[in-house]
């Protein structure tokens, strides 16, 4: 017999209600089609007023006296409620007896415990707090306003517990701790605002520099998404859709699943780019040897911040490597590395407990200023896909990089771990490569990004800083202590200068010391130094030092000065005669000018300072290199700027290079070698003051006690020396974060003995402790001449921009961006409520929603060589512009956010703090099933033997409703194929009716926007108009699959405990066996459910019927058959013939089988978002969809 129509019912569970007992099985109610209330109560004003969450739990069943199958079956939400603030939504745990604690259960696991945070809970805090708060490494990721947590007090023991918590606001304060050396340093103290009071207490950890915990704190772990719940709702078309599209736009592709409260955020004086304090290489790798016991109870300090990827320690043929912040040997995990630190720990102890020497190689870092490099890939149609690959010519530095995507609306983020890998919290996100050599990225993304967003690349390139080399330094690479005219240890301009071939120096170590001058501005003997005569200044370099205090006297003949003040000099005089050789000196500006073809460089100029000298035998000097000449006798000058002068301009601007998403950043070293950049130099100014002596030397001699020697490298105007380190002998010297120069670096505790100090902005080094008879000569240094951060002159520009505001979504309307372009023009503009950003020097666009913002700036006047064409950001009249270069660290903005406070879990009767921030969960997603359809109405007074025409053919279903509301079941035949009605029997309809015609297409959802297109694999066979209110709808299925009953297990075991329910045998089989085959359990489409059965025998031949959930139901005998009754449906649970029973059953036999129902169990949930009364009509149509055997 065909199931028909009638034979589908929509069940009721044991307790309809929003309590914790609430669902349980099926019962014998049949929700009534069209009938008000039959399954959620009216709306209060209190559910108005703060939000509410009803859950109800029905059953999908098919009502037969056999077994055929209801294929295909599948329940939608057909249309949702008129009623804007409610939404309904359909989810399934599969179990037909569970009740709403369970499913509530199921609902809150949209977020899951992932990895540990990159903080710990700092202090204990106690039931009720509504705060916490968290100690973090500076500068490391903060938790965002709406971001899930989970704290996990006693993991992993029996005495676990744990609770997610959501912040609503963050702020930081920094904390000074000191390492065991003294070593100050700075921490985070984060405190999160909670959404929900702390409900235990929870055990959190002293403050401590290294943050290390306590055995027995707390767990911070950050979430990930699980979305263990498949959700099915419903959204009105935005757009008609046309026989044979295959794609359909909805309003939405999300549903409310729980309600949530909109609260404004002000976000100001923002930074667009990050800064960045990562580690940069200072040069090449050093090499020291440490003996001492290297174990796990005891770390390792090499003395210094170490650069990713470069470090190895090798003793006893045993090579240790960093990958990644671990310590490894051959591939596997021995340790961690701190690299910011220098400090190395150990897990396991691959050498052993006992001491040994240490070969130590690592790259030397420091820890500069850097502006993030920002830009996007765009996700286009065409251009959408799951593996992306490109090549960055301006190469991160190591563990800088991150690429965030937007899938679904969640941004995904990937992180550089430092050896090349990217990854995200969990496995789920993606993963991919950087070269750190070739800047080559790979990435393969956890999901399709979605069309419309853009894929954020963010960086941070070494390309702006300058490594200073041995060969920069002063002196010839040798410290060298200043001593002036004046008798002072200053490079300051003695009051008189040195009358060249005179100068001698002596000191005594122990032995007499002497080095002379031999007129060319070089001392020669036991020191090298130089000699500036006209401002007599001597750099002395002991070819050994001296110990600390020596008195080191300098003879020398002495000459009074005079300036001529504004000379001409390009040719000029001093208006002095006599000129003494030697004598001239003055700082003249000189100007250096850059270029170089296909570029736009950071700056096109630069006037520096250079110091004038002569000589001695008529030539002008500009630091040291030929500028000109002198005649002594009359003063007349001639000076030109030298090119020479270029060795000491020793870093000249960056430059970019541009394409569509993607801008190039080049060093000028790496410009003047691949690109033939050209640098001329030019004088600075007309006219300039010079120094110079034309009197009769006089013999004097100065003596100082020298305690501090001084080294200095070529610096960049601006720019800040950081990570100094050398060796001076065998004495390796490291400079600290706050500036401090230490020395005898401490490799078990880490500390260092304090010796002198370095000037950043200067750059110069002060030593003031060194061992007696050490060469003067530095070797292995290693220093980062960083840029500014600020200022014009910092080094970070950029035709483009594109970045995530720090929240979202925000309020339309309340977002601008100010900032200053390279030319010095500033901007400040707003971006108007549908996200164009259209300013004169600035376009682009933001997603309000999501918070992506991609800016390009442009200068209309500018050269046509940079033209771009912006016409895809649909702004009216733009197409084609010039593009300009903005100063990066300039760019802030300011917006208006929405936060979404979670409701009390009291009320809603479910937490949401484990579900996304606003409430709204994904119903369509890739692979899953939708259905669109369209229900049309005629109204009509209809009789006996009338046909009404619904003029649309393959009709899905036909429904007629009374004038009074009720659903007509009888009396009429539908044609669904023709789309003809025919009225046979029209007694007591009440007239005049209403005839719903519905038309359907059901399809696999190929992939679904977040902007509501949804694309299917097959193509539409019906036109869905759009009208207002809507009457086309797109809904996804909760698909059932094939319904039938079945017994599904059975088997014979020879005891039980009562208790454990298992489908395979447990023990031994019974002696008596059941013979399934000639006499087969029989059951039935309307009697049969889901449950495991076991009769359990009381002696030979009686047993109990003892249901896991329904518990012992009856007696049976294996004399007769045996049928207990399902009360909800008054026919059998199934039937045991007596003819399946053989001999051998003995007392505490069981037989074992599962019979499985005919029915789906479904969860309804109705959210009623905050919000005003729309009446008082919030019907919304379920649909249970399948197809039968027409045979």
């Amino acid at each position: 017999m065909p199931i028909l129509s009638g034979d589908i019912k929509l069940v009721a569970s044991q307790v309809m209600d929003d309590v914790i007992e609430g669902g349980g099985a099926p019962t014998a109610n049949v929700i009534a089609d069209g009938v008000s209330n039959a399954i959620f109560p009216d709306i209060s004003e209190l559910d108005r007023a703060g939000g509410r969450v009803n859950m109800r739990k029905l059953f999908v069943g098919v009502q037969t006296l056999d077994t055929d199958t209801y294929m295909g079956s599948n329940i939608i939400v057909a249309e949702p409620p008129a009623d804007p603030n409610v939404s309904v939504t359909l989810f399934t745990t599969s179990d037909t007896f569970d009740r709403r604690g369970a499913a509530a259960s199921r609902v809150e696991s949209y977020l899951n415990r992932g990895p540990v945070w990159g903080g710990m809970l700092l202090e204990d805090h106690i039931t009720g707090q509504g705060a916490i708060q968290l100690l973090q490494t500076k500068d490391t990721e903060l938790p965002s306003v709406g971001q899930t947590l989970v704290l996990v007090q006693n993991e992993q023991t029996s005495g676990e517990y744990s609770q997610y918590i959501r912040t609503t606001a963050v702020e930081v304060i920094e904390r000074t701790y000191y390492d065991g050396a003294g070593k100050a340093v700075i921490c985070w103290v984060v405190t999160c605002t909670l959404s929900d009071a702390l409900r235990y207490d929870f055990v959190g950890n002293p403050g401590n520099y290294s943050l290390a915990s306590i055995p027995a704190a707390c767990k911070v772990r950050d979430t990930v998404v699980a979305d263990a719940g498949v959700y099915v709702g419903v959204s009105p078309l935005a757009s008609a859709a046309s026989l044979g599209a295959f794609t359909v736009a909805a309003e939405s592709v999300f549903t409310q699943l729980v309600p949530s409260a909109q609260t404004e955020s002000p976000i100001t004086d923002v930074r667009t780019n990050g800064l960045s304090n990562a580690l940069v290489a200072t040069g090449d790798a050093v090499s020291q040897s440490l003996t001492m016991v290297f174990s796990t109870t005891t770390s390792m300090f090499v003395g210094g911040p170490i650069y990713p990827g470069s470090l190895s320690v090798v003793r006893s043929g045993i090579t240790a490597v960093d990958s990644g912040g671990l310590l490894k040997v051959a591939g596997v995990e021995v340790g961690q590395v701190d690299y910011d630190n220098g400090i190395l720990s150990l897990s396991t102890n691959p050498w052993g407990t006992s001491g040994g020497t240490h070969t130590v190689t690592f790259v030397p870092a420091a820890v500069p200023d850097l502006i993030s490099d920002q830009r996007a890939i765009r996700v286009t149609v065409e251009s959408r896909a799951m593996n992306y690959t490109f090549v960055m010519d301006d190469v991160p530095v190591a563990r800088t990089l991150s690429i965030s995507y937007l899938a679904q609306g969640r941004w995904y983020v990937l992180r550089d771990n430092g050896a090349g890998v990217l990854s995200g919290v969990s496995s789920a996100y993606g993963v991919g490569t950087i070269n750190y050599t070739t800047g080559s990225v790979a990435i393969t993304l956890g999901a399709l990004p979605d069309v419309g967003s853009s894929i954020v690349v963010q960086s941070f390139s070494e390309v702006t800083t300058v490594r200073a080399s041995n060969t920069t330094l002063l002196n010839n690479g040798h410290v060298y202590v200043p001593i002036n005219s004046d008798g002072l240890i200053s490079t300051e301009k003695g009051a008189k200068s040195y009358e060249p071939g005179t100068v001698s120096v002596t000191w005594n170590d122990g032995t007499a010391r002497t080095a002379t001058d031999a007129g060319t501005g070089l001392l020669a003997g036991d020191a090298t130094g130089t000699i500036d005569y006209s401002t007599g200044v001597v750099l002395l370099s002991p070819n050994t030092l001296p110990a600390a205090g020596t008195m080191i006297s300098v003879s020398h003949n002495l000459h009074d000065t005079a300036i001529a003040v504004g000379v001409t000099l390009a040719g000029g005089n001093l208006g002095a005669t006599n000129i003494t050789p030697g004598s001239i000196s003055g700082d003249i500006p000189i100007t250096f000018l850059y270029s170089v073809a296909g570029f736009n460089l950071i700056f096109n100029a630069r006037t520096v300072t250079a110091k004038l000298t002569d000589d001695g035998v008529g030539n002008l000097l500009l630091d040291g290199a030929q500028a000109g000449s002198i005649t002594y006798a009359t003063g007349a000058i001639a000076m030109t700027a030298p090119t020479s002068l270029g060795n000491n301009d020793i870093a000249g601007p960056g430059g970019h290079q541009t394409g569509f998403w993607w801008r190039y950043s080049f060093s000028w070293t790496n410009l003047v070698a691949a690109y033939g950049a050209i640098r001329t130099a030019t004088l600075g100014a007309v006219n300039g003051n010079i120094s110079y002596a034309n009197t009769a030397s006089a013999a004097n001699t100065v003596s100082v006690a020298v305690s501090q020697y001084f080294a200095k490298p070529l610096m960049v105007p601006n720019y800040t020396l950081k990570g100094v380190g050398f060796t001076l002998g065998t004495t390796r010297y490291q400079q600290l974060t706050d500036g401090t120069l230490v020395k005898d670096i401490d490799p078990l505790a880490g500390g260092g003995t304090p010796c002198g100090s370095v000037a950043g902005p200067s750059g110069i080094v002060t030593i003031g402790a060194w061992p007696a008879d050490t060469p003067s000569l530095i070797t292995n240094w290693r220093a980062l001449i960083a840029p500014p951060s600020v200022g014009a002159q910092a080094p970070f520009t950029a035709f483009s921009s594109t970045f995530r505001t720090a929240s979202s979504p925000l309020r339309p309307g309340s977002f601008s961006v100010l900032g200053t372009m390279q030319d010095g023009t500033t901007f400040n503009v707003t971006a108007d409520t549908s996200g164009k950003i259209d300013g004169p020097r600035v376009k682009g666009r933001i997603d309000y929603q999501y918070g992506l913002v991609e800016m390009y700036f442009v200068n209309p006047a500018g050269d046509v060589a940079l033209n771009m064409d912006l016409a895809f950001l649909t702004i009216p009249g733009l197409s084609t512009i010039p593009q300009d270069l903005v100063m990066l660290n300039s760019i802030r903005y300011n917006a208006v956010a929405y936060s979404y406070l979670p409701l009390d879990a009291s009320l809603l009767g479910i937490d949401p703090v484990r579900l996304p921030s606003d409430g709204r969960v994904p119903i369509f997603r890739a692979g899953g099933f939708a259905v669109v359809g369209h229900t049309g109405k005629i109204t009509a007074t209809v009789s006996n033997a009338q046909v009404i025409d619904c003029a649309r053919v393959r009709l899905s279903r036909v429904r007629v409703i009374g004038n009074n509301g009720g659903v007509i079941n009888t009396g009429y035949t539908a044609d669904l194929d023709a789309g003809l009605v025919t009225f046979v029997d029209v007694t007591g309809y009440s007239q005049p009716v209403t005839i719903e015609h519905r038309i359907e297409d059901m399809a696999v959802v190929r992939e679904a926007q977040i902007s509501g297109e949804i694309t299917f694999t097959r193509a539409l066979t019906h036109d869905y108009p759009l009208t207002n209110p809507p009457t086309s709808f797109v809904s996804s299925a909760l698909v059932a699959g094939d319904l039938k009953s079945r017994v599904s297990v059975l088997f014979d075991q020879s005891t039980w405990n009562g208790t454990t329910w298992l489908d395979v045998l447990s023990g031994t089989a019974a002696t008596g066996t059941f013979n399934d085959v000639l006499a087969p359990i029989v059951v039935t489409n309307m009697g049969a459910v889901s449950e495991r059965w076991a009769l359990v025998f009381t002696n030979t031949t009686s047993y109990n019927v003892v249901g896991e959930h329904v518990g012992v139901i009856a007696t049976g005998s294996v004399n007769a058959d045996c049928a207990p009754i399902n009360p909800a449906t008054s026919v059998p649970y199934f039937t045991v013939p007596a003819l399946g029973w053989g001999l051998g059953w003995s007392t505490g036999n069981i037989l074992r089988f599962n019979t499985v129902g005919a029915m789906a169990p479904v969860w309804v949930v109705r959210t009623i978002q905050q919000g005003p009364n729309t009446g008082t009509e919030h019907s919304f149509t379920l649909l249970s969809r399948g197809d039968v055997d027409r045979a």
